[in-house]
């Protein structure tokens, strides 16, 4: 529970055009890539406090953290347009 709550939180940092539909949103498909973004993001940042850097660690974990919020807004499209078609 405390991880979905951090993506969320994360996510709403990330993406403020959507805060008010991820505030809002009880979906289980975002509910799971909330809690999947909280550990890609932590997980960057511990990456990013590393010395020396691991640049392509860093970098794949970037990259998964946009992927994820692109998945994110997509579901969030999906669910609006079902709510209000």
């Amino acid at each position: 529970m405390r991880l979905m709550h951090l993506g969320r939180a994360r996510l709403e940092m990330a993406l403020p055009r959507h805060r008010p539909q991820l505030r809002l949103a009880k979906d289980p498909d975002l509910l799971d890539l909330f809690e999947a973004y909280a550990l890609a993001a932590s997980a960057l940042d511990d990456l990013l406090q590393e010395y020396p850097a691991r640049i392509q660690l860093i970098t794949e974990y970037q990259q998964i953290c946009a992927d994820l919020q692109t998945e994110v807004v997509v579901v969030l499209t999906l669910t609006d347009e079902r709510l209000f078609p």
